[in-house]
């Protein structure tokens, strides 16, 4: 009975020493796999008279010095401000690379600047050169017209006087001379001296089935006028059932213009405004004693305020209408940032530029 007595003690007095017991800070720093292998093992049976092991015979390191160990191995204040230092310089070249790279745009974009600024100058010069131009082609072109139109005021053109059959040869002074002396209410075999007398080329626009108009030269310029005056008076005037229209013959630039001031000449007359054709060409409207007048494309929209017209789209007879494009707004200059240092206290503070 004592033996088993004294086994039963034996057996379990290095239970209460086992490596589970004991709580090391080594198991969360290290390599704990044996350790944690063997908190899992059961306690050996110690056979009789062993003593359990000393813990102050063991060649395991303690608690402490592992500790030490680990904390000799963490990065110090100079490790951390070396790799700060290799970081700011890496940094720094691609700063200074960046940099470099916004220097050499900005440079473009400057010298860019200053070659625009250089064109917009020298467009503006050629745009008052273009308008002087313009100003002086149009000045001699209504002299021009106005040459034109002095050379045909003995001249007056008759529309829808039938033209003879065909193989019938026709003589337009014969023509004129009834029918100027008809307007005149003269006996119709009055002698009237034309300087020439012909059939106008036919228009493209002009259907088949249509006279061509009669253009003649008067020798006498009052007896012109007397015709002209009178043919307007008379709107019945027919020539075998065919109306006939007595114009004053006038150059075709003067024409055109006409007919391209029509929407304007309209909005007149349904207004009451009385209006008039002057030479060198020009639409002239007096009223309340202030004289209105058009003589180029660029005073209409002055015309059509003055007389309270509503604006409309006139065709430009001249083709030298004046685009009076604005120009374009100024921009500021190419500006340099002002360099800034980052640490000064830091020695890699200059090497660094912003």
């Amino acid at each position: 009975m004592a033996s088993k007595k004294h086994r039963s003690t034996a057996g379990q007095a290095p239970a209460s020493e086992t490596p589970a017991a004991k709580t090391s800070l080594r198991r969360f720093f290290g390599d704990h796999t044996e350790a944690h292998r063997r908190d899992k093992m059961a306690p050996a049976a110690q056979t009789r008279g062993s003593q359990p092991p000393s813990p102050t015979t063991s060649d395991e390191p303690t608690e402490e010095q592992d500790i030490r160990s680990l904390l000799t191995q963490l990065p110090s204040k100079t490790d951390l401000a070396a790799l700060f230092q290799k970081l700011e310089d890496s940094f720094s070249e691609k700063l200074q690379a960046v940099n470099a790279d916004v220097q050499l745009l900005g440079d473009r974009v400057q010298a860019l600047e200053e070659e625009a600024e250089t064109t917009e100058k020298q467009w503006a010069e050629s745009y008052a050169t273009q308008e002087t131009h313009a100003e002086a082609i149009r000045y001699l072109q209504r002299q021009l017209e106005d040459v034109d139109n002095r050379g045909r005021r003995n001249n007056l053109r008759v529309r829808g006087v039938p033209e003879s059959a065909e193989g019938v040869p026709e003589n337009p002074v014969q023509v004129l001379t009834a029918l100027f002396n008809r307007i005149l209410t003269r006996p119709l075999d009055t002698a009237i001296l034309f300087d020439r007398a012909h059939r106008a080329t036919r228009p493209r626009n002009l259907p088949p089935d249509k006279p061509r108009d009669i253009i003649c030269r008067i020798h006498n310029f009052p007896l012109k006028e007397e015709i002209f005056h009178k043919a307007r008076q008379n709107k019945d005037i027919k020539i075998d059932g065919h109306p006939v229209i007595v114009f004053q013959d006038l150059a075709p630039s003067t024409l055109q213009a006409r007919r391209a001031l029509r929407p304007i000449t309209q909005a007149l007359s349904e207004r009451n405004i009385k209006f008039r054709w002057s030479f060198p060409f020009a639409l002239t409207v007096t009223l309340q004693n202030k004289t209105h007048t058009i003589t180029s494309p660029d005073d209409i929209p002055e015309f059509q305020r003055a007389l309270n017209l509503p604006s409309s789209e006139v065709e430009d007879w001249t083709g030298l209408r004046g685009t009076s494009a604005g120009r374009t707004p100024h921009k500021p200059k190419w500006q340099k940032s002002p360099r800034k240092r980052r640490r000064q206290n830091h020695p890699g503070a200059d090497a660094a530029p912003t």
